[in-house]
């Protein structure tokens, strides 16, 4: 990474210095041309990545790295991780990404909640869990075995 990046083709990225994810972004952008949709902009004092297959049935997502944090979404309310800027941390957001990718991510939704467990390239599981509003506070016993289930698909 001692290669110095262009920041011009970044909307917004105005003398700022290269965030971690940046060139992980850009070789993103490459990787997936013609199944899906990369955009990267710089907002909210961070580097904003959305990726967006054009397979129905595929999980889209996104992260924003602020540096020093790195916060990446892939589910509807649950599935949202929160890594530092150390590189351990962007290697579990690039094997999220992959992982995503390979359409390895399976969703469990209930009422106003939901469950994303991403299968990582070595076969580990990462479990996140989101809830929302007044609704989500209330208690759901059992909730991810009678819940509906999705297993979206691989982008290719």
């Amino acid at each position: 990474m001692s290669e110095q990046v262009s920041l011009s083709s970044v909307p917004g990225m105005i003398d700022q210095p290269p965030p971690v994810s940046l060139l992980f972004a850009q070789h993103l952008a490459e990787d997936l041309s013609g199944i899906a949709e990369v955009v990267i902009t710089y907002e909210h004092g961070g580097l904003a990545v959305g990726v967006s297959p054009d397979r129905p049935g595929a999980r889209a997502f996104h992260w924003i790295d602020f540096g020093d944090e790195i916060i990446v979404e892939v589910g509807s309310v649950g599935g949202r991780w929160e890594l530092a800027g150390s590189e351990e941390d962007l290697e579990l957001l690039r094997s999220l990404v992959w992982s995503v990718i390979a359409g390895g991510v399976t969703e469990v939704f209930s009422f106003q909640r939901s469950r994303v467990t991403v299968t990582l390239p070595d076969g580990t599981r990462e479990t996140e869990t989101g809830y929302e509003g007044p609704g989500g506070c209330l208690p759901l016993p059992l909730w991810p075995r009678w819940s509906r289930t999705v297993k979206y698909l691989p982008y290719r």
